[in-house]
């Protein structure tokens, strides 16, 4: 199949446009946070096992970029699966990723908001009773909307000014980050420890000693020098539930603009060494000035309030280590304005949702498998009928999410589909480079041995809440629901060819 058969968008993007959205899409400073913070329920290392994690994303943007840099077709996983692997696997693999699980995904970046932005603003500015409706079932819909809306508002944007919008917002994160680092690289514990205090009483009314209570009441040794061997290998598959999905970009392959097809690779290599690198620093910045073993304990205490493991956390909130460290300042505008800056990652990140997967669905409306109203393009901009196809769906499942307890729990298991679709595209690079590129061949082998590991991993260990019959049935039942599709689309277009020839 030659790229003549997939549909053909202008290709507006610069390589560091494309590198950017990658770096977006894996940036420690949104879910990465989130993910962090479950480390405790692990234990181990999460400094080495950070760094174990970025071997594999680099693994993953040689793949990717590779695959991009030969063959930059519109619809990534899909165009290069179908293309180059089988037809079928293909489809069934891209579309249960890129069109139901990406809806399903809503509330995972609803809840970061939430947690990340909302709020930490809300409570600031001193509307905590805003702040505590957010946290009910209406509250968590509406997080979710705010996800959506932003995630199809970019869509919306245009390529060209999609990019623009994304450079800004990397700029802003990055002032806000550097401030953030500065703030704790300038304190010491104790002065952080101090301000800690008057800060959660100030805005939860916990008291002058909530530091030394969490120290108190944490049973967790979380020095950095502590070293399990397993407990931190375990870490790096919960590290690569944000950092794996390096090639979410692909699917926005076709429109980059680039003389030189091989520097795709390396602005996904940098973007993918530029997360471990943030993360790092932010580490660092914690121990040096917030104090590591804090930060840990709070988290500990934190999950393990909500799953009933540790003794009630002092307190009542996320321990955001953004938030802790704006602390350190006495100035609520200067709060304020932190972190509102900070959540320019978030809202980067957000922005990633729906933009490749209406990639996706054009090829696949290209293909017949969608409406041909889903593949009709205007410039550089994405038709309304390809945008509902996503918005509708996920605003359906978000309001399952909030208002059903059990669905929320079944969701964790859609990561597997995001992973399996990895690995398909890893072993349809294995197959298309095998003789003309073999050391890109051996990365492709290598990073689908690893991703099928993490899969193992996910499946057997009880923390990442996949290993329930519910969960189970969820992933699967989303694949019948995509083979079945499948098959009825097809029939549907067969029979319509040979109405028109018998016509």
């Amino acid at each position: 199949m030659t790229p003549s058969s997939l549909p053909s968008l202008r290709a507006t993007w610069a390589p560091l446009d494309f590198g950017l959205y990658a770096f977006l899409a894996i940036n420690p400073l949104a879910l990465g946070l989130w993910i962090f913070s479950l480390a405790p329920l692990v234990g181990g290392n999460i400094l080495i096992a950070v760094v174990l994690t970025c071997p594999v994303v680099v693994l993953g943007a040689v793949v990717y970029g590779s695959l991009a840099g030969r063959w930059p077709w519109t619809g990534g996983d899909y165009a290069w699966q179908t293309r180059l692997l089988d037809r079928k696997v293909g489809a069934v693999l891209a579309l249960t990723s890129w069109w139901i699980v990406v809806a399903t995904l809503a509330p995972v970046y609803g809840n970061v908001i939430l947690v990340q932005v909302a709020d930490p603003l809300l409570v600031e500015t001193g509307w905590d009773g805003v702040a505590s409706w957010f946290h009910g079932r209406d509250g968590v819909f509406a997080a979710s909307l705010i996800a959506i809306t932003v995630a199809t508002a970019f869509v919306g944007l245009g390529m060209r000014r999609a990019a623009i919008v994304q450079r800004a917002v990397v700029v802003v994160g990055g002032i806000s980050l550097v401030a953030i680092l500065g703030l704790l690289l300038t304190h010491s514990p104790q002065e952080f420890s101090n301000a800690f205090d008057e800060a959660s009483d100030e805005l939860y009314g916990v008291g002058g000693t909530a530091s030394s209570q969490i120290r108190g009441l944490g049973n967790l040794d979380a020095r950095v020098t502590d070293v399990d061997p397993v407990n931190t290998l375990t870490l790096v598959p919960l590290v690569l539930l944000f950092a794996l999905w390096i090639g979410w970009a692909g699917p926005l392959a076709g429109e980059i603009r680039t003389a030189k097809p091989r520097s795709v690779r390396p602005v996904l290599i940098r973007a993918a060494v530029a997360s471990t690198v943030t993360s790092l620093m932010l580490f660092v910045a914690l121990g040096r000035g917030a104090n590591w073993d804090l930060w840990n304990e709070a988290n500990n205490l934190y999950w393990g309030t909500i799953y009933g493991t540790t003794a009630t956390t002092p307190l009542p909130t996320w321990p955001n280590p953004v938030v802790f460290a704006t602390w350190l300042t006495e100035s609520t505008l200067v709060r304020i304005l932190l972190v509102a800056g900070m959540a320019a990652w978030v809202v980067g990140w957000t922005m990633t949702l729906f933009l490749g997967a209406t990639r996706v669905l054009l090829a696949a409306a290209h293909d017949h498998l969608l409406p041909a109203a889903v593949a009709r393009t205007t410039g550089d901009t994405v038709p309304i009928v390809a945008l509902a196809l996503l918005v509708v769906p996920a605003c359906g499942l978000a309001a399952l999410d909030a208002y059903w307890d059990t669905f929320g729990l079944w969701t964790s298991s859609a990561v597997l589909a995001l992973a399996l679709t990895t690995v398909g595209s890893s072993v349809t690079a294995l197959l298309a480079f095998r003789r003309e590129h073999r050391s890109v061949a051996l990365a492709a082998a290598l990073f689908a041995v690893i991703v099928a590991l993490v899969i193992g991993v996910w499946i057997a260990d009880p923390v990442f809440g996949i290993r329930t019959v519910g969960s189970l049935a969820f992933i699967t039942a989303l694949y019948v629901i995509a083979v079945g599709y499948a098959w009825a689309r097809q029939r549907h277009v067969r029979a319509a060819t040979l109405g028109a020839g018998d016509a």
